[in-house]
């Protein structure tokens, strides 16, 4: 009976203690889990170091780390027209501590069919950095002086005016595709792997005209070698503030920019990319860096995320059709 009375008392005090336990528990205050972020940020570079997209990226990476408080690492995985670096972001943890400063490409290559194009689906946007316009220019020997009459002219010469790219499905050969068929007209496009061999045959007046980046053909623009028709993007460069664009010269709306922007794996928290948008957003609107990235040809931008992400949902299909249309794959 004793035994019995010690073995009910102390299962009644096992009881209670446990029960005491649980609700102390419950009126205890949850441990919140660390603010984002507690190590270090990487950004993915697709290009190889001493590029733009390069020196772009360790530009805010500096500014970046001083923000968040931990160090920001660029990683340059260049290869595959930025389909490596995108592969190895989008298969990244969801956590914030692995961007991409992506680009145009991730629109881009979906639309050409590229091999292992990454959708940009499988990430899920921070803000834009950047927006850099094309030019088209022409030789002298042309005697073309204004887009309409390059149009014109090729109008009366179907198929025989030439134009140098970077090569096929590149974004200056998509803003040449998309003119060819906004204007209705037929020219003979010439695909470079190399920039330098394009402008050295340009130069020489073997192919006439080219479609190319500002910042390639300046210095022949400056010292007139080369004639400048106009630039793609929807406003005027303010670094060629006299060339008009080809939107103003008889095509509303075209507009085919290439752009810079910070990108993370979807599923990354909601609280951490608006962190890294404001903070991006700060940054590019820096004076000392609005002047850095003028200077390099580009327009600051730091919008959004719901901005860049509405501007990426609508580029993608605008590339594809214009590359359907013309037939541009690489698969």
């Amino acid at each position: 009976m004793i035994r019995m009375r010690a073995t009910a008392l102390c299962r009644a005090a096992f009881l209670a203690v446990a029960a005491a336990l649980a609700l102390a528990s419950v009126g205890a205050p949850a441990a919140e889990a660390p603010a984002w972020p507690t190590r270090p940020v990487r950004i993915v570079v697709p290009f190889a170091a001493g590029t733009f997209v390069d020196v772009l990226s360790r530009l805010i990476g500096e500014k970046l780390a001083r923000a968040l408080g931990q160090p920001v690492l660029i990683e340059n995985r260049p290869g595959a027209s930025g389909t490596i670096a995108a592969e190895w972001v989008a298969k990244s943890p969801a956590d914030g501590y692995t961007l991409l400063n992506g680009g145009v490409f991730l629109t881009v290559l979906p639309a050409i069919h590229a091999p292992n194009a990454v959708e940009p689906t499988a990430f899920v946007p921070i803000t834009r950095l950047t927006n850099a316009p094309m030019l088209i220019v022409v030789h002298p020997s042309l005697k073309v002086t204004t887009l309409g009459e390059l149009v014109a002219l090729a109008r009366r010469t179907p198929g025989h005016i030439a134009y140098a790219t970077s090569g096929i499905g590149t974004t200056p050969h998509l803003a040449a595709a998309m003119l060819v068929q906004r204007a209705g007209i037929d020219m003979l496009h010439v695909p470079y792997a190399n920039t330098g061999a394009a402008l050295k045959d340009v130069m020489s007046g073997e192919i006439p005209v080219m479609f190319t980046f500002p910042g390639t053909v300046e210095g022949q623009v400056r010292s007139r070698q080369l004639v400048p028709l106009a630039v793609t993007s929807a406003k005027r460069d303010p670094a060629l503030p006299d060339v008009p664009t080809v939107a103003e010269q008889g095509f509303p709306g075209y507009e085919a920019a290439t752009w810079t922007g910070l990108l993370a794996p979807a599923g990354t928290p909601s609280d951490v990319i608006d962190r890294l948008y404001r903070e991006c957003a700060r940054i590019v609107a820096d004076s000392e860096v609005r002047e850095r990235l003028i200077a390099m040809g580009n327009e600051p931008v730091g919008n959004t995320p719901a901005e860049f992400a509405a501007e990426i949902k609508a580029e993608a299909p605008r590339w594809k059709e214009i590359a359907d249309k013309a037939g541009i794959r690489l698969d």
